[in-house]
């Protein structure tokens, strides 16, 4: 395709500056030592309080169940040690009546260690005026003979609870202790007892101890409670059941005399998850929703009048207990009532499948009748809605007070922080009671995950995460894995008052993420600051360099802590102080970052103090220098922002050097364009494009040559003059992206859940004070309608909202201080950083084929000469990306901006770069981001344009948003003066939906929900979590503390195992793990044993880390843009016309224009990005995506990589090729090393390969199955990467040609992990990179997997050309292959011309601190048939490079080498051996004398 020129060599220069800031420079300039960076969380109680910090008469902590006390008014138990409540579930608030916990205005506590911490149920008796509780106290320590710890029963007297924590338990609260005066001082069922460390009741008595899972019940007067599967025993006598005779109690305590069901059955271990117990007919029956059978059957059992279960007719449950009666909702494992039966009508919760079950009862068979359950902690339930959205259920019951509560299910909707309402009938949401929303506690995790999730600011730093509360801890080191590698994710010690629980590693983020979705951090007591003080001392100060990250003499590495906590710390934090102080005073000082999180800091000046105390110690927060580290976030969308500036603020103090772009290509009219950007900290990059003319004959650059600067062309029009653009409703226009239009732009500020900060007040505000300092301003208000929202339109077309300059002129043009002169000068364009320039000039696509299978026969007869010819005239136009968020396009004889285009999915991102904080800096400032990164291609299309409704030729535009993003935007550019939006869509796949404008500006929604489930989540592992067992034997049974086996069960709960990821400590065993179904459960079948004990891991204690992420369907409405697995869009597509019928089609006249989309860059992410979309090129609807198989673990590879497409793939057309076939041969380089070749084209039948002669012989009529189909793909080279044994990512493109002397296709590529370039917390000695050139055995055929010759073959097929310079590989031989030493790496994909390949290498610097993640540049020439090295021709290496066997050309990184007639170009990241121009390689290629047959397919393409 002639119609576009992609420049060859699009030079980025960038001028020396000692920070980097959000974007990250290139790797290998100083930002290839990852900063180090550790969260540590509070998780004190007051974590669990409404994130709201609304009035607490409105709100409670995550409830667990809840007792009415027939009257319209609740009693509702919290989690973990939250205590209680009495609410008035009409009034929707805490009821203060006198007479009930003394007027408490919101809960009644719990004590510290007590009984009454993790309450999972409570009934309420009227008569006795006492609640009755059940609390799961197994992870107590209650002392010996009681393991962890077990169940406790008590009763609560609401009359006397004065609510002050621990006074409430000694006044009001009795154990149960069993006062059966015929049995004294004898417990009434074994696995029951008094130990010698829990807590003591009003009376001074210690509780009974049930050590086996154990539910309770209350009818009438009666109050169930059924223990089983007591530890370490296995036979029947050990269950057992107690019946409490409630009035016959002489006294108050509310226990009276306890009877002991004397049957020791093992009915009782099938009652001990849940239990109700009704009256039917005038008979007692109990329910049961069972765990214990594995196989969640919902049970049914009379009971004789005693209470007991009668055996006079045989065990009734047997009957009950088969698959079809098992509970559709699933196991919850966290105890509780939920189940509840009425009129034989049963309803069940489900916590981990997030629903709420209806079931009839038919003989003794349930059938399900409804499930609700849609899991959402936001979203606001509406009667309207038959979406009901619930976040782990617990719970379950009908009101008690009026008629319609005693016909209305009350469901305890724990993550959502409510009770919800539903319908009896039909499970349809009434009403709820509590505050919709989260905890402070998972708003935290949620603004942590925000930041994890961004790939820029993973590239920059590794991370590690804590948790605190209380005054016990330490770090001793990590455990191993199956591999001998230290496992971050598995501290050796971990106390529940403070844990290092994940360390800082490269793995860091993603380890972080599988922690929180597994919903097991338990909360406590107490706010101690010296838990957390030891494990930072022990951690930070550990002499084993695997464990600790932190380098004392690597000054260019940052370290940092950033604590989170939400209140007031006891006295202990002054020695806290001064640990801080220690770690900062190091040789390379350990930063501290300290949040005080919501309204209870906010209004407290002690903890404000505290916080700040910490920052100051830690070397941040020194107002009168500038340094701010101590910050108040008052919700978690404050959080979110905080945490996000303090994250890009410590990335900020990496030291860097310089830094080059990656290049494109040359105009073969002898012009230069170069994209230059200025890095600034903190501050929008300040960029430019400029054309020079190439000196004719040398090739040189010269300034004297410049034609234009495009900036400075710019300043001569003002921001409101500019035409920038978008794609808005009912707005079109060149010009429509202004603040006229602001209620439009806003709708799509807040698309994704980005929420737009202050910057300005008109006031003062406490939180921030330095936001009122421009209060006199024009424009300035309270609040950010009209202000902030209106600032960042005006900012992104040039004007200085951020006030750069600090004059408080927020509406004149922007202006940067030159760094040499130190002058102010207007500049207010953004830095083009990854983004290849395109030109795009009059049409001159070929029209000519001797095949009637191309795409020129098709423009030829489609009159594209014709419109073409009427276009001759047409401008040339530069089009680049920049990352303010525009798309310019520049005149490229004047250099004049013509437009500016905001992709509409791009404006959600834009309010991420207000950053309140810097409102004091000496400038202003604003978090400069990745906007619009991608690089832009054309197409000329022939199609019906919706915007014009016009059928006919047109040149169309797609800009990938690169790491801005996993999008695209698709734009008519036919008139450059007149553009206009066919379509835009994105991945979001933070807030899980596909986002989409069409041409008329319209945005849709297309929903999909993203499953994470762990370890926990699995019935064998929630069995021996349940049992409390103190044998730590390893075996498939359940009833030890360590279960060992092979298989795992989901309770009542399918996956789909299609778009379901599996991987164990790490390791993705997707592909060896078998998925069957056994009724509504899921079994996965592992291929080796999984192992989770419950023993302490400093004690040898193992636990296999286990994790399943299910993307779940796409809304139906928008199947036809299914991107769930769009990573960032960091390659470019390419485009052809396909054909519609697949093999065997010759007509092109219906063949379908579409555009082949690697992928992306999936951020390592299972699933996103392993794949290749095939795009309908004018409608952007998916045609097909192609799955890359993400390799699986074995023993002999030990692939560990998560994979995805992040390069740009080579599109072999008919017309580059010029063979018979229509479409295209795709190929697809992965990250982990592999090469798949896919199938675009029309060619049908099969073809097999002679190994010897290497000779392809073809039947177009196969023999052995369906032939060749389009989309049919397979792998068939595979460079077996590891981390654990090479090291080897494959980041960059190929390239390919024919070789000359072979006459085979050949695909080149080389290997290099270029987000980690200096190997940061890598073992060297693993680290064996290769270049490589292999060849295609079939092209131009496509072959097939099962073909002769084509299985997947690696390295062991290719000959090693290492140091060898006379051979050259046989014909059986795939390729051949270089061995890369001293952690070499390609930095770039490499150039094929004139049967030449050249690589781009980087080698690090070792052993000297003091270069700071720098290192070395050789360009490498190898023959491209052959693989022998020609790099002596390039030059002579000096002394001190003599043992080198590539050219040396300077320090830093090398960009893709350029080749344009006899010269090499490349830009380097510090100093080119070229003294006239140190920032760019020149030198003289190679001339074999050969003649240059198609080459580069690239560039033909």
């Amino acid at each position: 395709m002639k119609l576009l020129k992609l420049l060859n060599l699009i030079i980025i220069f960038t001028f020396s500056y000692t920070f980097v800031n959000a974007k990250p420079m290139p790797p290998g300039t100083g930002n290839a030592v990852p900063a180090n960076i550790l969260f540590l969380i509070d998780k004190s109680q007051s974590m669990h309080d409404h994130a709201s910090g609304n009035n607490k008469t409105k709100n409670m902590r995550p409830p667990t169940d809840l007792a009415g006390r027939g009257d319209g008014n609740y009693f509702v138990s919290g989690v973990d040690e939250s205590g209680f409540y009495y609410w008035n579930a009409a009034q929707n608030q805490i009821n203060t009546t006198k007479s009930i916990f003394k007027g408490k205005t919101w809960r009644a506590h719990s004590g510290a260690r007590s009984g009454l911490g993790s309450p999972v149920q409570i009934e309420y008796h009227v008569g006795k005026n006492l609640i009755y509780g059940l609390s799961d106290s197994r992870d107590k320590g209650m002392g010996s003979g009681c393991g962890a710890g077990g169940f406790v029963a008590y009763t609560v007297d609401p009359a006397k609870g004065t609510g002050s924590k621990k006074k409430m338990e000694k006044k009001s609260i009795n154990y149960f202790t069993g006062v059966n005066n015929s049995r004294p001082g004898n417990f009434p069922v074994n696995g029951v007892k008094n130990c010698s460390k829990s807590p003591k009741d009003s009376n001074g008595k210690r509780p009974w101890v049930f050590l086996g899972k154990t539910a309770m019940a209350m009818h009438g007067n009666k109050l169930w409670l059924v223990t089983a599967e007591t530890p370490n025993i296995n036979d029947s006598s050990m269950n057992g059941m107690l019946v409490v005779d409630i009035n016959s109690s002489a006294s108050n305590l509310g226990w009276g005399t306890d009877f002991e069901c004397t049957q020791k059955l093992e009915a009782y271990k099938y009652f001990n998850e849940s239990i109700d117990v009704v009256e039917e007919e005038g008979v007692l029956y109990m329910y049961s929703k069972d765990n214990t059978s594995r196989a969640g059957q919902i049970l049914k059992q009379k009971l004789d009048a005693d209470g007991c279960i009668d055996t006079s007719s045989g065990p009734q449950y047997t009957s009950w207990n088969n698959s079809a009666n098992a509970d559709q909702c699933g196991s919850s494992n966290k105890g509780g009532a939920s189940i509840v039966v009425k009129n034989q009508i049963i309803y069940t919760t489900g916590y981990f499948t997030h629903t709420v079950c209806k079931y009839s009862i038919s003989g003794n068979s349930i059938k399900l009748e409804k499930k609700v359950g849609i899991s959402d902690p936001f979203q606001a339930n509406d009667p309207s809605n038959t979406d009901v959205y619930m976040q782990y259920p617990m719970g379950i019951d009908f009101g008690n007070g009026s008629t319609n509560h005693q016909n209305t299910l009350f469901v305890v909707n724990k993550g959502r922080m409510e009770v919800t309402m539903l319908d009896k009938d039909d499970l349809t949401y009434e009403d709820h009671f509590g505050e919709t929303g989260v905890s402070l506690f998972q708003g935290a995790k949620e603004a942590i995950s925000y930041v994890l999730n961004d790939s820029a600011t993973t590239q920059q730093a590794n991370f590690g995460l804590g948790f605190w509360h209380a005054s016990s801890g330490k770090f001793t080191g990590f455990n191993l894995d199956g591999n001998g590698n230290v496992d971050y994710s598995k501290p050796s010690y971990c106390h529940s008052d403070a844990c290092l629980n994940v360390g800082i590693n490269p793995k860091g983020a993603q380890q972080i993420l599988d922690l929180f979705a597994q919903d097991n951090i338990h909360l406590g007591y107490k706010t101690r600051s010296k838990g957390f003080r030891n494990v930072i001392n022990q951690y930070f100060n550990n002499k084993n360099p695997l464990f600790n990250p932190y380098k004392e003499d690597l000054a260019c590495q940052t370290t940092a802590i950033i604590i989170i906590g939400d209140g007031e710390i006891a006295n202990d934090w002054t020695g806290t102080k001064g640990i801080i102080q220690a770690l900062n005073n190091k040789k390379n000082p350990i930063l501290t970052f300290s949040v005080g999180y919501g309204k209870d800091v906010y209004k407290s000046n002690e903890a404000k103090k505290i916080f700040r105390n910490f920052a100051q110690a830690g070397g941040t927060e020194d107002p009168a220098n500038g340094l701010k580290g101590f910050y108040i976030a008052e919700t978690p969308a404050d959080l979110k922002k905080v945490t996000d500036t303090i994250v890009q603020s410590i990335i900020e103090k990496q030291v860097v050097f310089s830094a080059p772009s990656i290049s494109s290509e040359i105009k073969r009219s002898g012009d230069l364009f170069q994209a230059k950007f200025e890095n600034r900290s903190n501050q929008e990059w300040f960029g430019t494009v400029i054309k020079t003319n190439l000196v004719a004959g040398t090739g040189a650059a010269d300034v004297a040559n410049q034609q234009w600067d495009a900036a400075v062309v710019m300043r001569t029009t003002t921001p409101e003059k500019r035409n920038i653009w978008t794609a808005l409703p009912g707005s079109s226009g060149k010009n429509n992206f202004n603040k006229d239009n602001i209620n439009d732009i806003r709708n799509l500020f807040t698309l994704s859940g980005n929420v737009i900060n202050e910057y300005h007040r008109k006031t003062e505000d406490t939180s921030a004070s330095n936001l009122d300092r421009c209060k006199n301003s024009t424009g300035v208000k309270d609040g950010v309608i009209l202000d902030e929202d209106v600032g960042i339109v005006n900012f992104v077309r040039g004007e200085d909202y951020f006030d750069y300059d600090y004059d408080c002129d927020l509406n004149e043009q922007r202006m940067r201080k030159d760094k040499k002169s130190g002058t102010w000068v207007k500049h207010y364009m953004a830095d083009i950083y990854n983004s290849s320039l395109l030109i795009v000039g009059s049409p001159k696509a070929t029209v000519e084929s001797t095949s009637t299978l191309s795409e020129a026969y098709y423009r030829a007869n489609n009159n594209y000469s014709g419109w073409a010819n009427g276009l001759l005239s047409r401008e040339e136009v530069i089009y680049g990306a920049a990352n303010n968020g525009i798309l310019h396009a520049f005149d490229s004889r004047t250099g004049k901006e013509l437009w500016g285009f905001v992709p509409p999915l791009i404006i959600p991102k834009l309010p991420t770069i207000i950053n309140g904080s810097l409102n004091n800096s000496p400038e202003g400032g604003s978090t400069p981001r990745f906007l619009l990164d991608g690089s832009p291609i054309a197409h000329d299309t022939y199609f019906k344009n919706p915007v014009t409704d016009k059928a006919g030729w047109h040149t169309l535009l797609m800009i990938p948003y690169g790491r801005a993003g996993a999008g695209f935007s698709l734009i008519d550019v036919s008139d450059p003066n007149s553009p206009s939006h066919i379509y835009s869509i994105l991945n979001d796949s933070v807030g899980e939906q596909i986002l989409r404008v069409d041409h008329t500006g319209q945005f849709y929604k297309y929903p999909y929900k993203t499953t994470r489930l762990n370890e926990t989540h699995f019935e064998e592992i929630q069995a021996i979590k349940s049992n409390s067992s103190t044998d730590y034997t390893c075996n498939i049974s359940t009833t030890n503390g360590c279960y060992q086996g092979k298989k795992l069960t989901l309770k009542s709960q399918t996956i789909d195992d299609q778009n379901t990821t599996i991987s164990v400590n790490g390791i993705d065993v997707t592909g060896s793990t078998t998925i069957t179904t056994s009724g509504s459960d899921t079994i996965l079948t592992f291929l080796n044993n999984i192992t989770h004990s419950t023993q302490d891991p400093d004690l040898g204690g193992i636990v296999d880390s286990v994790r399943i992420i299910e993307i779940g369907p796409i809304s139906s409405f928008g199947a036809e843009y299914d991107y769930r697995r769009l990573g960032e869009t960091w390659a470019s597509p390419r485009v052809f016309r396909m054909p519609n019928n697949g093999p065997g089609d010759n007509n092109v006249s219906d063949d379908e224009y579409v555009a082949v989309m690697p992928g992306g860059f999936g951020n390592f992410n299972p699933q996103i990005g392993s794949n290749v979309y095939v795009i309908d090129w004018t409608t952007g609807k998916v045609k097909k995506e192609i799955k890359i198989t993400d390799k699986q673990y074995d023993t002999s590879t030990k692939n560990d990589i998560v994979n995805s497409t992040p390069a740009t793939p080579v599109v072999v057309t008919a017309d580059a090729a010029k063979e018979a076939y229509s479409g295209a041969l795709v190929y697809i380089n992965d990250l982990e090393g592999k090469i798949t070749k896919i199938n675009l084209t029309n060619m049908k039948g099969s073809y097999a390969l002679d190994a010897n002669t290497g000779a392809v012989s073809q039947s177009l009529v196969s023999t052995t199955g369906p032939g060749i189909q389009l989309y049919d793909s397979y792998t068939f080279f595979d460079l077996d990467v590891s981390t654990l044994t090479n090291n080897r990512y494959m980041y960059h493109s190929l390239d390919a040609g024919i070789g000359i002397k072979s006459n085979k296709l050949w695909l080149y590529g080389g290997t290099g992990d270029y987000m980690n370039l200096n190997d940061t917390m890598v073992e060297h000695a693993r680290v064996k990179n290769v270049m490589f050139g292999i060849k295609d055995k079939f092209f131009p055929y496509f072959g097939s997997e099962n073909s002769g010759g084509s299985k997947i073959d690696n390295l062991s097929k290719c000959k090693n050309m290492t140091g060898n310079t006379t051979d050259c590989p046989d014909i059986s031989d795939r390729g051949w292959y270089i061995e890369l030493d001293n952690e070499k790496k390609v930095t770039a994909e490499p150039t094929l011309t004139k049967n030449v390949v050249y690589y781009p290498i980087y080698k690090p610097i070792k052993n000297d601190p003091t270069k700071c993640g720098s290192g070395e540049a050789y360009i490498c020439a190898y023959d491209a048939d052959c693989g022998r090295n020609l790099s002596a021709k390039l030059g002579t290496n000096d002394s001190s490079q003599q043992a080198e066997k590539c050219y040396y050309v300077g320090t830093g990184v090398l960009s893709k080498i350029i080749a344009f007639n006899t010269k090499l170009y490349a830009n380097i990241s510090g100093e080119s051996v070229n003294v006239k121009k140190d920032d760019i390689v020149v030198i003289d290629a190679i001339d074999e004398g050969l003649v240059n047959y198609r080459s580069s397919w690239r560039q033909n393409f």
